[in-house]
């Protein structure tokens, strides 16, 4: 997490290193730049109008989409290991929850669009579940059936999510879910009749649901006898 860009200024919310302990969570949604193999690398450096060094961190994934839209490259750190990133990059201030002047933006993205991914480590705290979409179940229900959505090539993949939260971000605030043992993924994507998993993919608008799922009868997928 090392290096710099060339990126526009920040406009608000900065926040002293000194004040980060107080004033940030402990996971922050941080602006990285791509690798070269497409996977999030370097943090993303700014520069504020006083031509301070700065970088940009978010609550909740919802607020960084919010203000840098469903492309911007982004990865999920801890509070801590942020400070030691700032301080070995000579980096002061952190800009929170900011709205930022980006010109232009990455372009707007379906993660579908993306070519399946295999599984990747979970996050150190991590609860050890993944969240995948479902169709909505009851108390006591042992037989879920989940929502499977198409890739490019037109093949089913399983969607996965780190938190509800990221689930709710990517896939809209109406989307029902079942927790699973994230050592089971490979086994309940196989079970659903899926051909890959997507990790925290965000959907296009139109493939949402637009209001609360209702219909409580479906084809068994996983679980039961």
């Amino acid at each position: 997490m090392a290096g710099h860009s060339d990126a526009s200024n920040v406009v608000q919310a900065l926040v002293r290193l000194d004040d980060v302990p107080e004033r940030l969570p402990e996971l922050v949604f941080v602006l990285v730049i791509l690798g070269p193999e497409g996977q999030p690398g370097r943090l993303e450096v700014r520069r504020t109008t006083r031509n301070e060094s700065a970088v940009a961190a978010y609550s909740s994934i919802d607020r960084l989409v919010d203000a840098c839209g469903s492309g911007q490259p982004w990865a999920q750190v801890a509070r801590d290991r942020l400070l030691e990133a700032c301080r070995e990059l000579g980096i002061g201030i952190v800009a929170f929850d900011a709205v930022l002047d980006l010109a232009p933006r990455y372009p707007e993205i379906d993660s579908r669009d993306q070519p399946p991914l295999e599984p990747v480590q979970p996050l150190d705290d991590q609860d050890g579940f993944l969240y995948v979409p479902s169709r909505p179940v009851r108390a006591g229900q042992q037989i879920v059936e989940l929502e499977l959505q198409p890739a490019r090539n037109g093949r089913p993949v399983l969607l996965a999510y780190t938190s509800p939260e990221l689930l709710a971000a990517g896939c809209g605030p109406y989307q029902p879910w079942v927790a699973i043992n994230g050592d089971e993924l490979e086994a309940v994507a196989d079970e659903a009749g899926a051909h890959g998993v997507l990790l925290n993919p965000v959907l296009a608008e139109e493939s949402r649901h637009a209001a609360p799922v209702r219909d409580w009868t479906s084809r068994p997928a996983i679980g039961g006898e």
